[in-house]
């Protein structure tokens, strides 16, 4: 059985699920090359340096989106969601680590949610490190230290820079500055849980 992790980020809920999601016989395959592109990518590039990425499961009916990729709290928001691609992320030990969702339209992605959970002690953020950084340098750009946003002179700068901010307050969930980079909005959030910490990458259009 798939893990996967789904993700409400405007109402800040994080369900971890186990499902496994297959597309409708009876619905016709649509290949969108921007999805099948990205996800191919990510994988081969996440495989150098030591994270394994399944294939993606793709979704394209209208249930089957409301069911598990309903993402947004505004409805209107929710309706332009396409098509959803959900991938499993695991460490070189073989350890669960979260997922890759893009939604969009049926020709490209317009929203890139990566989620990974850590325990307690965050044992994992090497990971989330590698992970989040991949996934900016391939799928938004791989200029992040000629621009620096917020002069963060790295992705893991950036990371850490939350992770330390997080650990002094008190409330359950934080969020950095939505980022400018190249064409696109980049943001961080953390949550605390009962398993230890989610984190959670947005990507958007």
């Amino acid at each position: 059985m798939k893990k996967i992790i789904y993700a409400a980020p405007a109402v800040a809920i994080i369900l971890v699920a186990v499902a496994m999601l297959l597309p409708s016989g009876d619905e016709p395959r649509v290949e969108t090359n921007r999805y099948v592109d990205d996800n191919l990518m990510l994988k081969q590039k996440l495989a150098e340096r030591g994270i394994s990425m399944s294939s993606p499961i793709k979704l394209q009916n209208h249930d089957d989106i409301k069911q598990y990729c309903s993402f947004f709290a505004d409805e209107e928001k929710q309706k332009t969601i396409e098509y959803c691609t959900s991938t499993e992320l695991k460490d070189s030990d073989g350890k669960f680590l979260g997922n890759i969702h893009m939604v969009g339209s049926m020709n490209e992605p317009k929203t890139i949610m990566v989620l990974i959970q850590t325990d307690p002690f965050m044992s994992e953020i090497d990971s989330v490190k590698t992970v989040f950084d991949e996934t900016i340098r391939d799928l938004v750009c791989d200029c992040w230290q000629q621009v620096m946003p917020d002069n963060f002179e790295s992705t893991e700068k950036w990371i850490e820079g939350l992770r330390q901010f997080h650990l002094s307050d008190t409330k359950p969930h934080s969020k950095s500055k939505q980022l400018a980079l190249e064409s696109k909005t980049i943001q961080l959030e953390l949550t605390t849980n009962e398993d230890g910490y989610m984190w959670q990458l947005f990507i958007y259009e």
